[in-house]
């Protein structure tokens, strides 16, 4: 894997995981720590770098403004004055808001595109049947599968024997050039030429070659359920991660009284 702007504490926080999930500790806790240590990291910065002291004097002038254009019975013009001097007041608020605010978002995007890769998916176990499709399904007249048990299906699809832990299916094209060696654990649905915008955030499971003929792999990958019971959306990763960040960031921003 070639790994994104984003994606460099990434190892670290692999090393992480691993450790507390080797003193098992359930998934779902891990990710709920993940979400209060987000929490209070991002409120953290926002408060080292905002100034409170402006901001507070900054919302009582703007209460005034607004309670005196509550109360104003008289001439339109200035009514206007009012209104303009609550619009300067509230763009002066978003100013000296946003930086902070963009500093305290930078915790949650070196820990998002880390958390999808780890918990979006459960990886297949060994000898189980996934299905690999490539697109466009033409191309798959020109690829055959190496050290694997890969069944063809309809529609350029393979019916794939996940290897064993240790061991690599590999899927090459007529010349032997190896598009892509699937292997324990898998992390990505999807298989694809390397974008622009991988550089930014990388894939987990890597790339096809730059001239391959085939533009993407797709692979059934189970979604991984942190939470054993229930709809879909309450057993992933990220109902629990978002709903407690937000809950979290709140309390903090009340006990704080933050701005």
């Amino acid at each position: 894997m070639t790994l994104g702007l984003l994606d460099l504490p990434a190892p670290l926080f692999d090393a992480l995981d691993d450790l507390t999930a080797d003193l098992h500790i359930p998934v779902l806790l891990r990710i709920l720590a993940y979400a209060c240590a987000c929490a209070w990291i991002g409120m953290r910065v926002y408060r080292r770098f905002s100034d409170q002291p402006r901001l507070l004097a900054l919302r009582a002038e703007i209460a005034a403004v607004q309670s005196a254009l509550a109360r104003h019975d008289g001439r339109f013009a200035e009514l206007g004055v009012l209104i303009r001097r609550n619009l300067s007041l509230s763009l002066r608020q978003l100013g000296l808001t946003l930086i902070p605010a963009l500093l305290a978002s930078l915790p949650l995007l070196l820990v998002l595109p880390w958390l999808s890769n780890r918990f979006d998916y459960a990886s297949p176990l060994p000898d189980t049947s996934v299905n690999v499709c490539v697109q466009p399904p033409n191309a798959a007249a020109t690829l055959h599968w190496q050290a694997a048990q890969a069944i063809a299906q309809e529609s350029g699809c393979w019916c794939l024997i996940w290897p064993k832990a240790g061991e690599i299916a590999v899927l090459a094209n007529v010349h032997g050039v190896v598009l892509h060696a699937f292997a324990t654990p898998a992390r990505s649905a999807f298989i694809y030429k390397y974008t622009k915008f991988n550089w930014l955030i990388g894939n987990p499971d890597g790339y096809l070659p730059a001239t391959a003929t085939a533009d993407r792999l797709a692979v059934t990958l189970r979604p991984r359920e942190v939470f054993p019971s229930g709809p879909a959306w309450l057993r992933s990763w990220e109902i629990w991660y978002f709903g407690l960040l937000v809950l979290v960031s709140l309390t903090l921003k009340l006990r704080w009284r933050l701005r």
